[in-house]
């Protein structure tokens, strides 16, 4: 398995090779797609080898071109159901912020959220805890990480390597997301982040990390300073 990042806009888009084909984690921005199949045929793949559409979570950033991705791979678009409200209406949902100057931002971007509307959708495949993906041909399994968002889900593979999405992100040092629908669950999720034992963390934004970097920011939450 390989790993290969792409910055999309805003957030990363993941590019998974197995023996099977390429898996999509994570759609970016809208009008994205035509970039991500660019880079998959670099890999030397075509757009039929895409065999799933994995999203960490239904924020414009991360979901905003899998209905084109879809329409142009056939491969089924999975998410959590909980997020089922954030891809069925084209609106912009921004969860309040953690800082005064990220709320303030949140706002402010919601204004003019009509510029960059999301082409709705429902997931094919529905995600919850534990699912195996192993039908589609991905050792993986799904693992629930809520607080970002109420769907957020991190994916397992079998190799040690964990993509969070937006639970724990990496900009300039790891760190919580800017923007948490939850606090408490934010923090709980890193918490079991930690325990399942991955060797490289793939986020939303931002670099990888490894587990020692995971290991010093959980030690943080617990004692307080995060």
């Amino acid at each position: 398995m390989q790993v290969h990042t792409l910055f999309t806009g805003v957030a990363n888009t993941h590019l998974i090779e197995n023996s099977r084909g390429v898996i999509i984690i994570d759609a970016g921005m809208p009008h994205q797609a035509s970039r991500i199949l660019n880079k998959i045929r670099t890999l030397g793949y075509a757009p039929q080898d895409v065999r799933a559409i994995l999203l960490t979570h239904g924020h414009i950033d991360h979901a905003g071109s899998a209905v084109a991705l879809k329409r142009l791979t056939g491969a089924p678009i999975l998410m959590h159901r909980a997020d089922e409200r954030l891809t069925t209406t084209p609106s912009l949902k921004i969860p309040p912020g953690r800082t005064f100057l990220a709320d303030a931002s949140r706002r402010l971007a919601r204004r003019f959220s009509f510029v960059v509307p999301l082409e709705t959708f429902a997931p094919d495949i529905p995600l919850d805890d534990g699912m195996s993906l192993r039908d589609l041909g991905i050792d993986a399994r799904v693992v629930h990480t809520p607080g970002h968002t109420a769907g957020s889900v991190s994916f397992l593979f079998d190799d040690g390597s964990l993509f969070v999405g937006d639970t724990i992100l990496n900009s300039s040092h790891v760190a919580f997301p800017l923007w948490w629908e939850d606090a408490t669950a934010t923090k709980a999720s890193a918490l079991g982040i930690r325990a399942l034992g991955a060797r490289a963390i793939y986020t939303g934004h931002g670099r990888a990390f490894d587990a020692d970097a995971l290991n010093k920011f959980v030690n943080e939450i617990e004692q307080g300073r995060k």
